[in-house]
């Protein structure tokens, strides 16, 4: 049982782990690429202008690092300290987190690892911390952690948080590595970073007070989390269901299988459960679960790029029968609607296409520009504009060839005209060809729209981008 759990963590806690002005960094080394060296390093770099932060190493093995004098303790600093950064190894740390207790610090964020993960006397460690800080009145992350993270103010004790662009998007990972993964996935699509936090065995502050407290952070706007299993699920649920409402949560849940969850629990002595109860409950919470950080990153940039969907029809433009078929069948796989144009749409089309050719959707264009030799772009434009139109239509998806080196900028002004006329109607592509890459490209940089690698990874986004709009209107 969590005795410090029944206590609420207030503003002061949350400011000293996001905010603090004097951070010591216990076990730091001289030594690049070790865990003291890059904490040291995050904690130096953590930089505010208009405010003095005080950074202090404390190592009595070593006289300097990166600059900074060593303190033999904690309780040399003859300065407040707020937060206490420490990383040692465990049979240490209880004595250590017992100086950072007396030198009367808020906040540690305690990296090493060797507790309850590993055996029962790691266990017996980690019910020290406990009692030390429940004793003291202080928090900490952890143990068996790679640190935290607010790119806003800033503040860092993960090395792996250095130069993130500052923006709306908040990782809580009981995994460190594959928070990091998210991390740098986000960042590859120019997603900025608001709070990382790796939460590790979570002996003291747990994955649901962090939810709770980023439910009401200015600064995040999404938030993105990697579960391996839940302490508290009925709160996390409660708090979940009020976040949705306001905020996307977007979730990779592991520990699906029985070997999986005995893989969980022995990495950070998670508790994992029913993987059915978790779907139920995130579903009904209106959280949305992904199975994989590729399917993350499609999620998370159709939430931060796309408009909210005010329903489930999609449209389908394409140049071939083939790949429009695809997009047909994943419309279907993952829960959207193929919409039924219009008789306006379908006239459009009969101008368009041969006699012989099927009209309705998908809009196959492919025999039009062949057959009838008409302009590929303006032909292009002049459907997505009527499929846009169209109010049986919420989104479209276009799959198109990229056989030159323009096309890319070709295809996004196409977009864009369509994105500024419809800006309520997702419009996702998916290209084909040899200058992909540099259509991909084209987009990539754009706030405002998206190219998937596949069909299927486009309207999986879609799918999700559509259970969360009507998750809201539904609230």
């Amino acid at each position: 049982m969590n005795v410090l759990n029944s206590r609420k963590i207030d503003s002061s806690y949350w400011r000293a782990l996001f905010a603090a002005d004097s951070i010591a960094v216990i076990g730091a080394k001289d030594v690049p690429g070790s865990w003291g060296f890059d904490a040291l390093r995050a904690a130096s770099d953590s930089k505010r202008p208009g405010r003095k932060k005080r950074v202090y190493a404390v190592n009595p093995g070593c006289k300097e690092v990166l600059g900074y004098s060593c303190y033999k303790t904690i309780l040399d600093i003859t300065e407040p300290v707020e937060l206490a950064i420490i990383v040692v190894p465990a049979p240490v740390v209880p004595q250590v987190l017992r100086q950072c207790a007396e030198k009367k610090a808020r906040m540690a964020v305690i990296v090493s690892a060797g507790f309850g993960e590993v055996d029962e006397a790691g266990a017996r460690l980690e019910n020290e911390l406990l009692e030390i800080a429940g004793e003291s009145g202080m928090h900490f992350v952890g143990p068996n952690c790679v640190g935290h993270a607010d790119i806003h103010t800033p503040l860092a004790s993960a090395g792996m948080a250095g130069g993130r662009l500052a923006g709306p998007m908040s990782i809580i990972s009981q995994s460190g590595t594959l928070g990091a993964n998210m991390m740098q996935m986000a960042a590859n699509y120019g997603i900025g970073l608001s709070k990382f936090i790796s939460t590790g065995n979570e002996t003291d502050i747990r994955f649901e007070d962090y939810l709770e407290y980023l439910a009401t952070d200015r600064n995040t706007g999404i938030i993105a989390a990697y579960i391996e299993g839940l302490r508290e699920g009925r709160r996390f649920y409660e708090i979940a269901k009020k976040i949705t409402f306001k905020k996307p949560m977007i979730v990779i849940k592991t520990g699906s299988t029985e070997e999986s969850g005995k893989a969980a629990k022995s990495h950070t002595g998670a508790l994992s459960g029913a993987d059915e109860i978790y779907s139920a409950a995130f579903k009904q919470a209106g959280v949305i679960r992904v199975d994989d950080v590729e399917e993350f990153t499609d999620t998370l940039r159709a939430f931060y790029k796309l408009a909210p969907m005010k329903g489930r029809r999609v449209g389908v433009i394409s140049y071939t029968g083939g790949f429009a078929v695809m997009g047909i069948e994943a419309c279907q796989k993952y829960g959207l609607e193929v919409a039924k144009f219009s008789p306006q749409t379908i006239s459009v089309l009969d101008g368009i296409l041969p006699s012989w050719q099927g009209v309705g959707n998908p809009a196959d264009l492919g025999p039009g520009i062949m057959v009838r030799k008409l302009p590929q772009f303006e032909t292009l434009e002049t459907v997505a504009e009527a499929i846009l139109d169209d109010p049986g239509v919420d989104a479209v998806l276009g799959i198109f060839g990229a056989f030159g080196p323009s096309v890319g900028a070709a295809y996004y002004q196409i977009a864009e005209k369509a994105a500024m006329s419809h800006p309520h109607k997702p419009f996702v592509f998916y290209f084909y060809g040899p200058f992909v890459p540099e259509a991909l490209g084209e987009f990539q940089a754009k706030d405002d729209m998206m190219a998937f690698p596949s069909p299927n990874r486009a309207v999986r986004a879609l799918g999700h981008l559509a259970d969360y709009s009507e998750f809201r209107m539904k609230s």
